[in-house]
Formats: C-alpha cells, sequence, structure tokens
C-alpha cells in the first residue's frame, strides 16, 4: 500500500484474493501454452490453443491492471466494479475458482469501502440545560463549573 492510504482488513483481503486469482489464471495459461506446445504441429488447433493462451495473458494484464493494482494503491472504490465484470467473466469462461475468488473479492471491497468511510453524521448538541455545558470531544453535559468532562476527561476550555 502506498503511504498515506487509508487501508482496512477487508481491503487487505480483497487485495490477497484478487491475487491468488491471478496466480491460478497464470497457472491456467502456462497450461494452455504447454498443449499449444505439444500441438504445435496440427496447424488450426496449433493455432486455437495459442490464442486461446493470448487471451489468458491479456486478461491477466487487464485484471492486474483494473483489480489487482487499485486495491494496492487503497482505491476499493475504482476496483470494485472491474472486479465484480472479471468474477462473472472468469465464471462464464471457465474460471470458476478464480471467478469465485472475484466475487468475493468484490463484496470484500464492499465491506473495505464501508471500513474507510467515515460514516458517523455530524454531532448535533441537544438544546442547552441551564448550568451545564456540552463536553465538545464527546458532546456529554457536565456541570458549568467543571474544568474538565465528566465522561471522557476532556479539558474545557
Amino acid at each position: 500500500m502506498s503511504a498515506g492510504l487509508t487501508t482496512s482488513a477487508s481491503g487487505e483481503t480483497a487485495h490477497t484474493l484478487i491475487l491468488v486469482g491471478l496466480i491460478l489464471q497464470g497457472i491456467q495459461v502456462a497450461i494452455v501454452l504447454g498443449i499449444g506446445f505439444l500441438v504445435v504441429l496440427a496447424p488450426g488447433l496449433g493455432g486455437i490453443i495459442f490464442g486461446a493462451a493470448a487471451i489468458g495473458i491479456l486478461w491477466i494484464v487487464l485484471v492486474y491492471s483494473f483489480s489487482y493494482r487499485r486495491t494496492e494503491e487503497g482505491d476499493y472504490e475504482g476496483a470494485r466494479t472491474p472486479t465484480l465484470v472479471f468474477g462473472i467473466l472468469s465464471l462464464l469462461g471457465l474460471g470458476l475458482i478464480s471467478g469465485i475468488l472475484y466475487l468475493v473479492a468484490y463484496s470484500k471491497l464492499g465491506d473495505a469501502i464501508d471500513e474507510t468511510t467515515d460514516v458517523t453524521p455530524p454531532w448535533n448538541p441537544p438544546a442547552p440545560i441551564s448550568g451545564m455545558k456540552y463536553c465538545p470531544a464527546c458532546g456529554r453535559p457536565s456541570p458549568s463549573s467543571s474544568r474538565y468532562c465528566q465522561s471522557c476527561g476532556a479539558r474545557f476550555l
């Protein structure tokens, strides 16, 4: 992860899932290339197999660029949609395990977005009570004569 970016446990999990999916797809491409070298003597079949391997290599580059690298940089929002698309297309393209990993990573990216987004609503103090002052840190009332918040211990100015 780059310095200064917010990270989360779910984001790290998604990053790892995408990496494992990439590794599995790399193994699949290596197997297809091996088969292509074995049948290179059959011109039509060898060309089809090498074409499939080229598509597999392109696929790995796309997943790396749009999903893996973005999660590495902490851009969970930017990686989420491409990861979903890669997951669905991997399932359709016989990459069952990689597709499942990408779909789980998509879910984890959603969790990471929630973890890194401040969802706390702005604090609105209640109506003032006579003889009380409100802590600027926690918002709870304390007697006007207090120098420190009775709830959190913050010093009143």
